[in-house]
Parts: C-alpha cells; sequence; structure tokens
C-alpha cells in the first residue's frame, strides 16, 4: 500500500491534483490504514499513470474517469504521435545530463515521469533501451565511468522491478518463468521483457541470473509453467550454451517452451538446440510471442 505522496511521485501527478480527480470523478478509490491515513493499492497507481498519460495525450479526464482498467489500455495501445516520441527522445537526454553531474534525484524525477507517460513496451523501446545503449557507449568511449553507468541501472533496475510487482499483483493468466543460465550475469533485459510480460497479464516468476538448469525446471515444474524465458548476452558464454540447454530441456515437461532473447541470441542460429528452444529476434518478436498465448 502507498501514502499519497508516494503515489504522486510514482506517477507524475501532484497532490492536489490525485485528491481533485478523486474528489470530482473518483477514478480511484484509496482505503484507509491501521492509522487512519489515505493509502493506495498498487493497481491504483498503475490507473493512474494510465490517467496521467492519457491526459497529456489531450484526453479530458472527465471522459477517462469511467472508463475501464481495459479500455484505459486499449487507448494508450492506439499509435504514437510524434510529440510524445520528441518527449521520450528529451527525456533520455535529460537524464543523461544529470547521471554525467551524479544528479541521482533528477535521473530518478525523469526516469518517474517515463513511467508515468508511456506504455511499457513504448518505456522500453523508446526510453530505457536506447538510455542503456547510449551509457554503454559512452562508458567504451571513456565519458562515463562505471559509477555513472551504475547510477542509471539501478534507478532503471528499481523502476522496471516496482512496476513488475504491481502488475503480478493482477495477473491471471499462465505462469511465465523469466531466468538466466550460469555464467550470465546481465539481467537488466530480462527483468524490462518480464515486466512487460506481466503488463499482458501473465503470471511472472523472476528468478533473475545465474542459476544452474536443473534448479529452473524443477521450480518451473513445481509451478506448472508454460515457458521458460532466457537472456543471453555474454558472448563468451555461448560455447557452454547447447550443453546447459540441453540440461534444461531434459529436465522439463515436454510441453514446455524454452524462450531465448538478448543480444547474443542471433549467433545460436546454427547451433543444434533442443526442440522446444525458440530464438528471438527482438523485443517485437518477443511481444508477438506472447500475443499467440492462450487467454
Amino acid at each position: 500500500m502507498y501514502s499519497i505522496k508516494a503515489v504522486a511521485q510514482a506517477t507524475g501527478l501532484t497532490v492536489e491534483t490525485l485528491r481533485a480527480w478523486e474528489r470530482r470523478y473518483s477514478v480511484v478509490t484509496p482505503v484507509r490504514d491501521a492509522s487512519g491515513r489515505r493509502v493506495y493499492r498498487p493497481e491504483d497507481v498503475l490507473r493512474l499513470r494510465r490517467l496521467r498519460e492519457a491526459t497529456e495525450r489531450g484526453h479530458p479526464i472527465s471522459r477517462l474517469a469511467p472508463l475501464s482498467d481495459e479500455r484505459l489500455a486499449a487507448l494508450l495501445d492506439a499509435p504514437p504521435d510524434q510529440r510524445t516520441q520528441g518527449t521520450a527522445h528529451a527525456l533520455v537526454e535529460r537524464i543523461l545530463e544529470a547521471a554525467q553531474e551524479f544528479r541521482a534525484a533528477d535521473c530518478e524525477q525523469a526516469i518517474t515521469l517515463a513511467v508515468a507517460m508511456l506504455p511499457p513496451p513504448r518505456l522500453v523501446t523508446e526510453v530505457l533501451q536506447p538510455l542503456l545503449r547510449e551509457i554503454g557507449d559512452r562508458w567504451h568511449r571513456g565519458e562515463l565511468s562505471i559509477a555513472h553507468e551504475r547510477l542509471v541501472s539501478k534507478i532503471v533496475a528499481r523502476h522496471v522491478g516496482l512496476m513488475l510487482d504491481a502488475y503480478d499483483r493482477a495477473a491471471r493468466r499462465e505462469p511465465v518463468v523469466f531466468a538466466t543460465l550460469p555464467g550470465e550475469r546481465h539481467e537488466l533485459g530480462l527483468l524490462m521483457s518480464a515486466m512487460i510480460c506481466a503488463s499482458r497479464g501473465f503470471k511472472v516468476h523472476y528468478l533473475g541470473a545465474d542459476l544452474p538448469p536443473v534448479e529452473i525446471a524443477r521450480f518451473s515444474r513445481e509451478l506448472g509453467a508454460s515457458v521458460v524465458a532466457l537472456s543471453v548476452v555474454l558472448q563468451e558464454r555461448l560455447s557452454d550454451l547447447p550443453a546447459q540447454l540441453a540440461e534444461l530441456a531434459a529436465a522439463l515437461p515436454s510441453g514446455t517452451a524454452i524462450w531465448i532473447g538478448g543480444s547474443a541470441t542471433p549467433l545460436l542460429a546454427h547451433e543444434p538446440l533442443p526442440a522446444n528452444c525458440v530464438l528471438l529476434r527482438d523485443g517485437t518478436e518477443f511481444e508477438q510471442r506472447l500475443g499467440m498465448r492462450p487467454h
């Protein structure tokens, strides 16, 4: 449960706007905690984020308030206009500038605004991925230090993790397990994919990085997971991957799919992999696969 100040920070709305929307339009209904203070559920935060984004696109709150969460989400799935795309680029530049000077609070504020304005797929493709890619490029050029990278990645991971938890509370679709195999410690891309999956209503179980195949399989069997999603980034680990995947596939039920994504995935195209392994070229194919799953 979240206080009204925490909700204001997470949604980009002012406390005054939140109170006005509740009073005039009943957009959400907070409850009282043991001390009598107004508190909000994660579902309320998600709805308020969507309402904020829709009003940014020019829709009046009076027309948005009666919409169900499903209709509101559908409205936000409309093709982006040039204004919002320009805003996403400006937010990336704003975060980079703040990170350069170690202004953590400004990084936090800009990422919070991006979360409030954009639905999960566009948040990832238009802000977070370009941001992290540029951070990495500047680090390789010697323009940023590892401390700059850690500052931004920790803030991104925290916000994406909060979104994942909030979406997961309302998830009702089949379970999907997210993990990486031994030696693979890069997990930000995996975490963002898990958040997008949860936003589609799937029950996500995020195990994180560097797990033995047998442990991933054991966990997935217990949950009855329909899909195990893996991330592959480190090219130096590829020689071990076919054997690890074979071990994982042998320990999973035959109907469990293994989805493999990440920047090193194309290098697996000619490797002998188990029959239930699917190589995902990019985030678009990942979302297409999610859309093909039964409701």
